[in-house]
C-alpha cells in the first residue's frame, strides 16, 4: 500500500459540441488522482473555461465515511473498482453524454439499493449527481465483521426507506490466505436489538438474522429479538438461524400479510407457535424448515404456498419433525424432503392438486401417503390414487430397487423425469 493508484475520468461537457476543446485537460481529458491526499477526492479545478468542479470537500459535507478501521478489516471507499465490477459511468465515446447519470433519481436509487453496502456507499464519490443518491435510496444493509462498528453511523445518516437488513459472514485476508470471519450473536445481541429498533429500519422488507452461535446446536440458543415483531406488516422475506421462538407468539397472533418467503434453520419452536406463525402468513409462497427442534408434527394448510422444503436431523436427539401432513395446499408445486437420511418418518399428502415435483424419498421415510395410496419404506401397500400432475420424482435407496420405481410410476403415470441412484428414466 506504499504506492498510489492513478485513475482517469473522462470529462463530458453537455453544452459544448464534441471536439470543441472546452473540456479538454492537458493530458487528453484525464484527471490525475495520484497526488490525492484526502483519500478519494476528485479535483477538477484545472478546467480551462472556468467551470471548475471541486469535489474535494471533506467527508462531513454529505458523504457517509465508511473508512473507519475495524480491527484491521477497514472498508476503504477510495479503492479502485475491482476487475469485473460494473462501471456505472461507462461511455460510448469522448463526445457522448453520461446517459446513466441522466436517469431519474428513482431508477438510480433502485440500482444503488441492489449493491452491497460497501459498494452502494462508494457511489457517492462518482460525482455530485450521485452524491445524495445512496442516502435516499432504499437501504440494503449487509452487516459483516468489516462494517459492524459502522452500523450506528449508517442508520443515523441514511434517510431513505429500508429494504434489507442481513447479518452475514465475510472473507478476510490472512497470512495464509482468505478465511471466513463470522459475527457471533453472543457478542452483539444487545447491539442487534438496538439496530432493529432504529427508525431507519421502519417498514423493513427483508430480514435475515443468520449470525453464528458458539453455544452449539444442542446448547442454549438466543431468544428471537422482540423488535423483529414490529416488521410483521411489511416483511416480504424472512430468514432465521439458531434462535429460539418463544410461546408468546401464540398470544401475539402476528399477521404477515406480505411475507412470501420464510426460512427457519436450526431454530427451536414448539408446534403451537409454529402453526400460529404459519397461519398468519396469508401470502406465503416458499417455506423452508431445516433441522429445527421442538415440533414433532406439522399440518400445512395454505392457499398460496408453492414450494415446501424440509429436513429433520434425528441424530442430535430431542423433538424433531416426525410427521408432515399437507392437508390443503391448492397451489403447492414442489414438495422437497431435503435430507433423505434420518429425516421425517411420515409424509401424508391429502390435497395438493398441482404438485409437480417430489423428492427426495428414501427408505428412511417409513410411510408415504398420497390420498389413499400408501408406501412403506418405498414398498407399495396400496395404489388406489393416481396423480397425473406429477412431472419429476427423486428416489434414494441403498441398492437397486426397480420394483419401487415401477410402483411409483403406476402412482404417477405422467412422470417426465425420475431419478434413482441406480436407475435413470
Amino acid at each position: 500500500a506504499g504506492f498510489s493508484k492513478k485513475r482517469k475520468f473522462h470529462l463530458i461537457c453537455d453544452q459544448d459540441p464534441p471536439g470543441s476543446g472546452s473540456c479538454d485537460d492537458v493530458d487528453g481529458g484525464s484527471v490525475d488522482l495520484s497526488n490525492d491526499v484526502d483519500g478519494g477526492s476528485v479535483d477538477l479545478s484545472d478546467d480551462v473555461v472556468g467551470r471548475s468542479v471541486d469535489l474535494s470537500d471533506d467527508v462531513d459535507v454529505g458523504v457517509v465515511d465508511l473508512t473507519d478501521d475495524v480491527d484491521g478489516g477497514s472498508v476503504d471507499l477510495s479503492d479502485d473498482v475491482d476487475e469485473g465490477s460494473v462501471d456505472l459511468i461507462s461511455y460510448f465515446d469522448l463526445g457522448s453524454a453520461d446517459l446513466i447519470s441522466r436517469l431519474p433519481d428513482a431508477v438510480l436509487g433502485s440500482i444503488v439499493s441492489l449493491l452491497p453496502t460497501k459498494e452502494g456507499a462508494r457511489t457517492q464519490i462518482i460525482s455530485r449527481r450521485w452524491r445524495p443518491l445512496w442516502r435516499s435510496a432504499p437501504l440494503n444493509l449487509v452487516v459483516d465483521y468489516k462494517i459492524i462498528n459502522l452500523v450506528p453511523k449508517i442508520l443515523s445518516e441514511h434517510r431513505g426507506p429500508a429494504r434489507r437488513f442481513s447479518i452475514e459472514d465475510c472473507y478476510v485476508e490472512g497470512r495464509l490466505g482468505p478465511y471466513t470471519r463470522s459475527i457471533y450473536i453472543e457478542d452483539c445481541y444487545d447491539k442487534v436489538e438496538g439496530w432493529l429498533s432504529s427508525a431507519a429500519l421502519d417498514n423493513l422488507e427483508e430480514l435475515e438474522l443468520t449470525p453464528k452461535c458458539s453455544y452449539g446446536y444442542r446448547g442454549e440458543l438466543y431468544l428471537l429479538h422482540s423488535s423483529t415483531y414490529r416488521f410483521s406488516s411489511t416483511l416480504r422475506v424472512a430468514k432465521f438461524h439458531c434462535c429460539h421462538f418463544p410461546n408468546l407468539i401464540v398470544q401475539l397472533s402476528l399477521k404477515f400479510p406480505c411475507l412470501k418467503q420464510l426460512t427457519l434453520q436450526k431454530v427451536t419452536i414448539s408446534e403451537d407457535p409454529l402453526q400460529s406463525l404459519l397461519s398468519g402468513c396469508t401470502a406465503l409462497e416458499s417455506l423452508e424448515l431445516k433441522e429445527n427442534m421442538g415440533t414433532g408434527r406439522l399440518c400445512i394448510t395454505s392457499q398460496t404456498l408453492k414450494s415446501l422444503g424440509f429436513c429433520a436431523n434425528s441424530r442430535d436427539g430431542g423433538l424433531f419433525l416426525q410427521e408432515l401432513v399437507v392437508k390443503d395446499a391448492p397451489c403447492l408445486e414442489r414438495l422437497l424432503p431435503l435430507n433423505p437420511k434420518g429425516g421425517t418418518a411420515s409424509i401424508r399428502i391429502i390435497s395438493a392438486p398441482k404438485l409437480e415435483i417430489l423428492g427426495m424419498l428414501s427408505e428412511d421415510t417409513y410411510e408415504f401417503h398420497l390420498g389413499s395410496s400408501v408406501f412403506q419404506k418405498m414398498i407399495a401397500v396400496n395404489l388406489t390414487t393416481k396423480m397425473h400432475t406429477m412431472r419429476v420424482l427423486v428416489l434414494s435407496s441403498v441398492g437397486p430397487n426397480l420394483d419401487a420405481v415401477v410402483n411409483f410410476l403406476k402412482c404417477f403415470p405422467c412422470l417426465e423425469s425420475s431419478s434413482h441412484p441406480h436407475t435413470r428414466i
